[in-house]
């Protein structure tokens, strides 16, 4: 194998493709245009030219959905970098480990990064992954980690784990992750032209949509997936091209083409016997940064074919090869202090910024509590399929635990359903993660009810929370989010608008959606990282809304000392956020949830915080970070 061949060859054409991508954004600039001014055509056909600023209109908005979109998803990868990827994927950091194949990885580490010449990341552990599968994450050499499978531990002979791990050590030596990132982001932009048309076309409560909107929808929908579909096949044959030339350098670094052969060997075996996937919910995020991915179609995957990058390593198309446990009698000294690579872990030991040094060793999904298996009662629950019966367990997952009021009121809103005693103990017996996104699930199932129903269930929510006489401010936020689920809403929205004049600066934002910001953060407050006592916020609540605003003040300016607000101030300060632009309220969300980890204990999110920032995300029309979406379970 003539690896500088290969390596010069990899490097020309990943700048060739790179190229495409300015190219297919101005491709899709020009067909949107195009395809609007036909329209236009067929719509006024008396007209005499354009609009004015017709086609300028047209770029802007392409422009603002791709880069707009590009500079979050930018942001949302920069912020927490390595370790905050490894949290997600519910890694756990090696530092001085007593199992003796945990200190071969740290040592093989060592070795690799002495050969490369790169610095020593922070290892990490996935022990819930049984694949052979590693990958590195970060921006610069100050937050970059390897993640290292169980299954490749258990799996691997010392000189196999060496080519894994070098071939980690290729993707950092070349400058992969920042590349790979990047084009993770643009891809991310170009599917928001995509969606903005399919908002465009979605009918409002009514059912009624303007058929010129609609066409107006259809263009950029179609437009914008022929721009995603073309991005996807830039992205996969980018990412292919670095796979082969880490291989190339793995092979520079380990001298030896059977260490990484052996190991794409054992990971075809795997393949073939339907196994060797990463099964973390997470995992499709960091897809691209694996070892090798499986699921995709030939031409979308970011990997090249097993068989192809065995040849080019072997010189010929090896066989599979088995790969089982080879745990045995392993021997591994433990690597003294003063090694490479304890100065190494000592000189990245500081968190990044916005982030606790727990949080960056420590997993983020919280143990599960509850009954050892609610499986039955989940299975149950789901097999409702009568409107009654959904409407009944939507309210019970809505109310709280040991409340008689509210036991009673169900009680009779339930009378006739035979099995209703059965439903209220699933409900009760469910994990404490898993109430909301049932909640949410039927929520999605019940919104396409007739309108009257769905207000009578409102109400009847509203009727069932207040049995005791009082609504609590978790109660209030879980109405709140039905009646947002349901179309509840007084000014529905029926189409993105592009806001103009907003960037992705929290301090940014204008005074009137400070203030409205502030209030909503105070109610939240009662939940984050505790809940109140006596009408009273903790002291960590308090930070915890001195953090999130001050991301939210200029520097100038001093912080909104704004009082828990009522039940009127709650709806004026929710509809002011909702109002702000559609770049904007991630950002708000993931300031909020990265505050929360910073204040809570051990940076992990408690079931009423979690709920409550989940909660937040839907009435704000914003996704959860997946920070935040690793504390439920999978399904």
């Amino acid at each position: 194998m003539l690896f500088r061949q290969h390596q010069a060859k990899a490097q020309a054409q990943t700048v060739r493709l790179f190229a495409w991508f300015a190219v297919l954004l101005l491709g899709l600039v020009v067909a949107v245009n195009g395809v609007m001014a036909l329209v236009f055509k067929v719509v006024v056909p008396i007209s005499h030219g354009f609009p004015a600023l017709f086609f300028e209109t047209n770029s802007a908005v392409v422009l603002l959905f791709v880069l707009g979109g590009c500079l979050i998803e930018t942001q949302r990868l920069r912020e927490g970098g390595g370790p905050r990827v490894a949290n997600w994927m519910h890694g756990r950091a090696v530092i001085d480990p007593d199992d003796a194949l945990e200190r071969r990885l740290l040592n093989v580490v060592d070795e690799m990064a002495l050969v490369s010449g790169q610095v020593v990341p922070r290892v990490y552990v996935l022990n819930r992954e049984d694949a052979i599968n590693a990958f590195v994450a970060g921006w610069t050499s100050e937050d970059i980690v390897l993640c290292v499978t169980r299954g490749a531990l258990d799996r691997l002979t010392r000189a196999e784990l060496q080519g894994l791990v070098a071939h980690e050590f290729g993707h950092i030596k070349e400058g992969d992750l920042p590349i790979t990132m990047r084009l993770l982001a643009l891809v991310w932009g170009l599917s928001l032209v995509h969606g903005y048309g399919q908002s465009l076309m979605s009918p409002d409560e009514n059912g009624r949509v303007s058929p010129v909107i609609w066409l107006i929808g259809l263009v950029f929908a179609v437009v914008g997936w022929l721009g995603w579909g073309a991005g996807r096949l830039l992205q996969a044959a980018v990412s292919r091209q670095r796979e082969f030339l880490a291989d190339a350098s793995a092979v520079q670094f380990t001298r030896t083409r059977d260490g990484l052969g052996n190991v794409l060997r054992k990971i075809w075996h795997d393949q073939q016997l339907l196994a060797g996937q990463m099964h973390h919910p997470q995992a499709d995020m960091v897809a691209s940064l694996l070892l090798h991915e499986g699921g995709w179609s030939r031409w979308l995957s970011s990997h090249p074919h097993l068989s192809e990058r065995i040849r080019r390593i072997c010189g010929a198309v090896l066989p599979p090869l088995p790969a089982p446990l080879l745990r045995g009698d392993v021997t591994e000294p433990r690597r003294p202090p003063s090694s490479p690579s304890a100065a190494g872990t000592a000189a990245l030991g500081a968190a990044p910024v916005g982030f606790t040094a727990s949080q960056t060793d420590t997993p983020t999904a919280p143990p599960q509590t509850g009954p050892a298996d609610d499986t039955e009662n989940l299975g149950r629950l789901r097999r409702l399929t009568g409107p009654r019966e959904k409407r009944l367990t939507v309210l019970a997952l809505m109310m709280s635990d040991h409340n008689p009021a509210e036991d009673e009121l169900w009680q009779r809103l339930a009378d006739g359903l035979t099995h209703a005693a059965q439903v209220r103990s699933d409900v009760q017996a469910l994990w404490p993660q898993r109430r909301l996104p049932e909640f949410e699930r039927l929520c999605k199932d019940i919104a396409g009810d007739p309108l009257s129903e769905r207000r009578a269930l409102v109400e009847a929510a509203r009727d069932l929370l207040r049995a005791d006489g009082r609504v609590s401010a978790r109660e209030r936020l879980w109405w709140l989010a039905l009646r947002h689920h349901l179309g509840e809403r007084k000014e529905p929205t029926r189409f993105i608008r592009p806001v103009t004049g907003q960037g992705l600066d929290l301090s940014a934002m204008q005074a009137s959606e400070r203030e409205h910001v502030a209030a909503l953060t105070a109610y939240l407050a009662r939940f984050i990282p505790e809940l109140e006592t006596d009408g009273r916020l903790a002291a960590s609540s308090r930070t915890w809304y001195g953090r999130v605003m001050a991301r939210c003040t200029p520097r100038h300016e001093t912080l909104i000392d704004c009082s828990l607000p009522d039940a009127d101030a709650l709806m004026h300060a929710l509809a002011g956020v909702q109002e702000m632009s559609w770049m904007l309220r991630p950002v708000l969300l993931r300031a909020w949830v990265e505050e929360a980890l910073n204040h809570s204990p051990g940076g992990l999110l408690s079931d009423d915080t979690a709920n409550a920032l989940r909660l937040a995300a839907t009435l704000v029309d914003s996704p959860m970070p997946p920070v935040l979406a690793a504390h439920y379970p999978p399904g």
